[in-house]
């Protein structure tokens, strides 16, 4: 349990049993699913569409469970009075963008056939998507290390 104390208030997270922070299944997945999908093309495999199908939706499920419990900390946080940054903004819109696209490519996949929908469309948006994953990671690294102070979340100063 992480115990923070923030104008006189006491405000308790369970730090270090976050999905959100520990959860690498999504990059994973997106990033196994590229990879399929890669396969795909070289092959013509249609084993490979299903793989990475699977690989979207698991990693689509994971990322909306990990959305859900950032949902229940940034309640948490915010009614204890302190403000998110700018960065975190920005963090958070990037991860629901991966999701959205994510889940697009899911869908694009069940509706249009297999060769139109992995090359060059699937392959295309799980890039895009990885691109946004591996963004936000970074950014999320430099908010997980920053101070929990009032100028630090109500500035920029992590951008």
């Amino acid at each position: 349990m992480l115990a923070l104390r923030y104008e006189n208030k006491d405000l308790i997270l369970p730090a270090g049993e976050s999905l959100h922070l520990s959860s690498v299944l999504l990059p994973v997945l997106v990033s196994a699913a590229l990879a399929s999908d890669a396969l795909y093309w070289i092959t013509g495999l249609a084993l490979y569409v299903r793989a990475s199908e699977g690989l979207l939706a698991a990693g689509l499920a994971s990322g909306l469970l990990a959305a859900g419990e950032w949902l229940i900390r940034y309640i948490a946080v915010a009614s204890s009075g302190i403000r998110p940054s700018r960065a975190t903004w920005t963090h958070v819109t990037g991860k629901l963008l991966a999701l959205l696209l994510t889940a697009s490519n899911l869908i694009y996949r069940f509706i249009e056939s297999a060769p139109n929908a992995v090359v060059p469309a699937g392959i295309v948006l799980t890039a895009i998507v990885l691109s946004l994953l591996v963004a936000t990671a970074y950014l999320g690294k430099a908010l997980a290390s920053a101070p929990l102070t009032e100028e630090a979340w109500d500035d920029g100063d992590l951008f």
